[in-house]
């Protein structure tokens, strides 16, 4: 809960004049060093430059986020006829991935081999954050790649896979 309220306080305080934000700096630096790893982090007001800023341009991983553009990337195949959302799609047995990996369709399904509406699929990846339905939804699309690349014909940049 502690971590939520330091979340909440670092939102509602970015719109704190610049010159009483060195609070909101070592406040972000504490969040940091407990994490125990690598944070980045940038704070913006809408129309100004960041200006609370710990490694904002060290370009982290995308982790969990990663899932957003993949469902936006397999919608749009859903858009094109390319792929339906009532389709199934096999769950196969080199799909499953390390035992310790958060899956709730691996959990249901421990040896694959079973077939997944793509709709349940999109629903494990973006609501439950199912790492190995997101990986069948990576296989379904061709790979980061493609979802690069329609990321980047949406004229988002930036991002890191």
């Amino acid at each position: 809960m502690l971590g939520c309220m330091r979340l909440v306080l670092l939102f509602t305080l970015s719109a704190v004049p610049a010159l009483a934000q060195e609070p909101l700096r070592q406040q972000i630096r504490v969040i940091a060093h407990d994490a125990h790893g690598k944070v980045s982090a940038a704070c913006s007001l809408a129309g100004s430059a960041p200006n609370c800023d710990l490694n904002p341009n060290a370009q982290p991983p995308m982790q969990s986020v990663f899932k957003l553009p993949l469902a936006l990337t397999v919608l749009h195949e859903i858009e094109q006829g390319t792929l339906s959302l009532d389709q199934p799609v096999r769950f196969l047995p080199q799909d499953r991935i390390l035992p310790h990996v958060y899956s709730p369709l691996q959990d249901k399904y421990p040896n694959g081999g079973v077939d997944v509406p793509l709709r349940e699929l999109l629903r494990l990846t973006v609501s439950l954050s199912d790492n190995v339905a997101a990986d069948i939804l990576l296989r379904l699309v061709n790979g980061p790649n493609a979802v690069n690349a329609y990321v980047g014909a949406l004229g988002i940049s930036g991002t890191s896979r």
